[in-house]
């Protein structure tokens, strides 16, 4: 653009061969992030489920929420208790201030009791896994487009899934999306399970 592409503009030359590599910009740290599963039961019997893929049992129990950047809360469907992902968070909130909390569902009926668990979040994802579940999402859906709430809103649609008539502007989604096998956790994410006691 001004003929300055190809220019190196940091000097490099006096620092050790370890340090010269990593030096192009800033990088921005590693995120740590912890994929918790608060319980393994849910309301679905999805095919391909990865829960089916996991031992969930004999997943490490997470107790040091300290360390992590963000924290994943899944389940099974942690939505049929609602409780149960507050008192979390409250734990979670206890031992990490900053950590971003983000919430994964798939039921969002009755829209009263995820919108009494968004005040909590940071954000949530949504899946689709089939048709009826449009018809529940579309309640909640309703009343966060017509709110001023800002969380981060992001949205799974199975392959196949119609969501036509539906204004989803708050929404990042993530479309056609298909079970896959043996589901490999994201780069950078741990997969643990919440102490059943606490629970």
């Amino acid at each position: 653009m001004l003929g300055l592409e190809g220019i190196n503009l940091i000097d490099r030359s006096g620092l050790p061969h370890h340090l010269r590599d990593g030096l192009h910009f800033k990088k921005e740290k590693e995120m740590k992030k912890l994929r918790l599963i608060i319980f393994k039961e849910c309301n679905k019997s999805c095919i391909g489920c990865c829960n089916k893929d996991w031992d969930l049992k004999n997943l490490p129990i997470e107790t040091d929420f300290s360390q992590y950047d963000e924290i994943l809360l899944t389940g099974g469907e942690p939505m049929l208790v609602p409780l149960s992902i507050i008192r979390t968070i409250k734990r979670i909130r206890h031992a990490n201030k900053t950590a971003k909390i983000y919430l994964y569902t798939a039921k969002t009926y009755p829209p009263f009791e995820l919108l009494g668990v968004l005040n909590f979040l940071d954000g949530i994802t949504v899946t689709l896994h089939e048709q009826w579940d449009v018809e529940e999402f579309r309640f909640f859906n309703n009343i966060i487009t017509g709110s001023e709430i800002t969380k981060s809103f992001r949205l799974n649609i199975f392959k196949g899934i119609d969501i036509k008539n539906l204004n989803l502007s708050k929404w990042i989604i993530k479309n056609n999306m298909t079970w896959i096998k043996n589901c490999p956790l994201p780069k950078g994410e741990v997969l643990k399970r919440l102490d059943e006691k606490l629970i």
